[in-house]
């Protein structure tokens, strides 16, 4: 078969126009039928015809199943966590047709674990001096940014995990209200999708069903050592009781000891 000798599609049998092919393991799929997979799978490359024809199958039958998802419940802003609460089912997408983009139905029971992850940006502040030098503050000054992203691992014939991030907007302090919205979307999701508490704000959450653990990271307040346990790995001390860390107004220095009354950085009353 020569190099411009005309395709057609293995799934649906259409001729392939230029630039419209995607290729398959063991043939050919047209543009129109890799649009109806499903946004979560990956490596259509190495998939048969007979696994896509088995995954577009069940895209037909998920489209019908959404005529009776009724959401009670909406988390999110750009990219949406849509909660039918009495079915105990979700989808996650960022079309606002959603319906007709055909979002993955996701039963509650086929979660088998979540991941929350709250990742800091710093950027330090500089000042010009009189030779138009940038210079640092001292004490150093920082600007923060915050991102929320989610991940799923699921049960599911055709993918493995669902992975987005919560955030459009990204709020610049942890004490604002951009920041604890987000804060509450993320409770909201573990809460009623996982059953599961998420408290520790600006660390990893992470629950998984298999192990039947729940990790949340922590700075030991004697040593200053992460952890995910119940103890410090490095000097023994147990964990503290539940503590939101801060950060100090004057320098950015992260708080996480629950006694500190001045920052250690720079002095300033915190406590």
């Amino acid at each position: 078969m020569g190099l411009f000798d005309k395709k057609y599609c293995d799934i649906c049998g259409k001729e392939i126009k230029l630039l419209g092919n995607r290729k398959l393991d063991d043939g050919n799929m047209c543009k129109d039928c890799a649009s109806k997979l499903s946004p979560w799978f990956s490596g259509r490359r190495h998939t048969s015809v007979a696994a896509i024809k088995e995954q577009l199958d069940y895209r037909e039958k998920n489209a019908e199943a959404l005529k009776l998802f009724n959401p009670t419940k909406i988390i999110g802003k750009r990219c949406k966590v849509y909660i039918d609460e009495n079915r105990k089912q979700f989808v996650v997408t960022s079309a606002s047709n959603w319906r007709n983009v055909n979002p993955d139905i996701i039963s509650f029971d086929d979660v088998k674990g979540v991941d929350v992850k709250i990742e800091e940006d710093r950027d330090e502040i500089l000042y010009k001096d009189a030779e138009g030098k940038e210079i640092s503050y001292d004490p150093p000054k920082y600007d923060y940014e915050y991102t929320y992203k989610v991940h799923f691992d699921v049960n599911n014939p055709f993918f493995d995990d669902i992975d987005f991030e919560l955030t459009s907007d990204k709020p610049e302090d942890p004490n604002g209200p951009v920041y604890q919205d987000y804060l509450q979307m993320a409770k909201d999701i573990c809460r009623i999708i996982c059953g599961k508490v998420f408290n520790d704000d600006r660390s990893a959450f992470k629950f998984n069903y298999d192990s039947g653990t729940s990790d949340s990271e922590w700075y030991c307040p004697k040593c200053g050592a992460k952890n995910t346990g119940n103890f410090c790995v490095k000097c023994g001390t147990a964990r503290p009781a539940s503590f939101t860390e801060f950060f100090c107004s004057k320098c950015g220095e992260k708080i996480t000891d629950p006694g500190t009354v001045f920052c250690p950085k720079c002095g300033n009353k915190v406590g």
